[in-house]
């Protein structure tokens, strides 16, 4: 469903063909593998060489942040061959609330739509977060799906997928649509919600069933507005999500092997932990599982690495199938260390009055080229996202606390998401100089 400021209905917004021949999902392989055979088809059906080939997320923090990862990825797909210009949509808060509150509703009201007398509309849900249709909403796309696998991760996989692939019998690909707009540009936000709950499928079957929401919006105003504002998800139950609340990693045996410990709070609904390790960038690997103890708060697990640099993280899988997990952990295993501290008030590097790392043994410069190449964060502080001034495309960059936490890694395309932040200090690190930034 889609709705333009002027109230008229439209799914109808194709930028990116779509297949007149629907595509089932193969169980039998992954679901980066189905979408590149579907994309290997399109090209030859489309005669498009430059739909590229679908990446998929190597590493997110939790639900929300998985579909928004492959939704971006598969607009990233698209872009070159249908000059999709706004690849990225940033997720909001508000809409992700709007979006948990609909699946929760489409639980409680037993019903899978749009809208309805108990569910409500997309437009009034949206209302309620961010604030009146007209100023502060101008436009907004939903996307909504039910399946019954067991993990919410492949009830996202495959949702997306056939919404991508398999549309054309069930909604004439409007679904497809939706996520592949080219109309969407830096005004426009997403969200997404999940639950799982018990629906009525006819004929006496009932199952446990995940309700997904995808939300897409359009920023009108933002004065006297509560964009990027949590109002909370009063339509769900009021369940504590599980929270790590440390990750620490230590060499032994000359490095050889790397013992992680951790500690969770909120952790009624942990099943059990598993460990993931990536070594010298290659892609990251299941290290096992580890059994969860109710009377236990921490945790710990050994694993063997060789090479140089291993990266770590921690996945509570969660009893009803979803998870949430640790951040992102480095270790250089050539200097037997956890990634360097960025803290300013932890280490003995000198630092201007913006937070910049000052070189030990700077190379002279004239007094008109002074700083004229530092590494400069835009908007500081920010609220959604930052971009760095002076770093090359592609340049790796690293986002610590500032008690040296490593909160996000990744290679710089022009724009750093800030959304699974929360609001306070930090240090954005580039090729060993790091910079001080304020996430609002």
């Amino acid at each position: 469903m889609h709705e333009d400021l002027d109230h008229r209905i439209s799914t109808r917004s194709i930028c990116v063909p779509s297949p007149s021949v629907d595509v089932k999902y193969n169980f039998n392989i992954s679901f980066a593998e189905n979408v590149n055979r579907a994309i290997k088809n399109e090209r030859i059906k489309f005669k498009q060489p430059k739909i590229k080939d679908y990446k998929h997320p190597e590493y997110y923090k939790d639900p929300v942040d998985y579909s928004h990862q492959i939704i971006m990825a598969l607009r990233e797909a698209y872009a070159g061959a249908y000059n999709i210009k706004t690849v990225q949509v940033p997720l909001d808060i508000a809409l992700t609330n709007a979006a948990q509150n609909h699946s929760c509703k489409m639980i409680a009201c037993k019903e899978f739509t749009h809208q309805s007398a108990c569910t409500g509309s997309p437009k009034s849900r949206l209302s309620d977060q961010v604030g009146a249709w007209g100023s502060c909403l101008h436009g907004y796309s939903e996307n909504i799906a039910i399946n019954t696998s067991a993990t919410v991760e492949s009830a996202i996989e495959w949702a997306i997928f056939s919404m991508m692939y398999d549309d054309q019998a069930c909604c004439r690909n409007g679904h497809r649509e939706n996520f592949l707009k080219c109309t969407y540009d830096d005004t426009w936000r997403m969200g997404f919600g999940f639950q799982k709950g018990k629906f009525n499928f006819g004929g006496g079957r009932i199952y446990e069933t995940w309700f997904l929401s995808w939300d897409f919006a359009k920023i009108g105003r933002t004065s006297g507005c509560t964009w990027e504002q949590g109002k909370g998800t009063k339509s769900c139950p009021d369940d504590p999500m599980a929270e790590f609340q440390a990750v620490k990693l230590t060499g032994q045996n000359n490095c050889r092997q790397l013992k992680v410990n951790w500690s969770v709070k909120n952790k009624k609904d942990i099943r059990d932990f598993e460990l993931f390790i990536r070594q010298d960038g290659k892609v990251f690997k299941s290290a096992g599982k580890v059994s969860f103890d109710q009377k236990n708060r921490n945790y710990s697990s050994t694993l063997g690495v060789q090479g140089k640099k291993a990266e770590v993280y921690v996945k509570a899988n969660l009893k009803k199938g979803s998870f949430v997990n640790s951040g992102l952990h480095s270790f250089d295993l050539t200097r037997c260390k956890e990634v360097d501290d960025p803290n300013p008030s932890k280490d003995n590097s000198k630092r201007d009055d913006k937070g910049r790392v000052a070189d030990k043994n700077p190379p002279e410069k004239g007094p008109e080229d002074q700083d004229s190449d530092a590494m400069v964060v835009v908007p500081n502080p920010a609220r959604s996202e930052i971009q760095l001034k002076n770093v090359p495309y592609g340049s790796t960059y690293a986002i610590f606390s500032t008690d040296g936490r490593l909160y996000m890694l990744g290679n710089y395309t022009g724009k750093i998401r800030l959304t699974y932040l929360r609001p306070g200090n930090y240090v954005v690190v580039v090729n060993g100089k790091g910079i001080q930034f304020v996430k609002l």
